[in-house]
């Protein structure tokens, strides 16, 4: 008997924490970088001192111009500036191995870049090379961008991802993640 009550205590205990943390949504706790670096919500200052290692080093490209910029990192918003211009930093490339990679601010990986003739390239959804404006439809304060099954729209201060599986959305209450299954 003994046995019983101590097992329904803890089945009961158990359900319970499981629901108190299941409410639908996926928390914004954990958020990781383009370089797979996990920060906790609120605390960006590994992130930062990651970007400030790779900027330093010249890692970091214009998505317009495809030369070398540094970012910044605010180690409490976890917002990405450019420290020569201080401007938000909304797509940048990160080289690789030597293979240019494009990333959004929210660290999202949107795909390949190329440096060609002095003139920066970006990989399209049918495998050829486009530029900036061709790649990504910029109207008024809303970009939109589809690369295979991902879609990323920009519109003022409001990010939203779609992929195949899950939608992300972040605006000033902050970023929620729903799986799409």
């Amino acid at each position: 008997m003994k046995q019983k009550k101590l097992f329904s205590l803890l089945a009961v205990a158990l359900i319970s924490f499981a629901a108190c943390n299941n409410d639908g949504k996926t928390s914004d706790a954990d958020d990781t970088t383009a370089a797979g670096t996990t920060t906790s919500s609120g605390d960006y200052a590994a992130m930062a001192d990651e970007f400030q290692q790779r900027s330093d080093a010249g890692l970091y490209r214009d998505v317009r111009t495809g030369k070398p910029i540094k970012i910044s990192v605010d180690r409490s918003s976890g917002a990405k500036l450019n420290t020569e211009t201080n401007e938000p930093v909304t797509r940048y490339i990160y080289i690789d191995n030597n293979e240019w990679w494009v990333y959004d601010d929210a660290g999202t990986r949107l795909g390949r870049a190329k440096l060609e003739n002095d003139k920066l390239l970006f990989e399209s959804d049918n495998n050829t090379w486009v530029d900036y404006d061709t790649k990504w439809k910029v109207d008024g304060d809303e970009t939109k961008m589809k690369s295979g099954d991902t879609k990323v729209k920009t519109e003022g201060d409001e990010l939203k991802i779609k992929t195949g599986d899950k939608k992300i959305k972040t605006d000033e209450d902050g970023t929620k993640v729903k799986d799409d299954k």
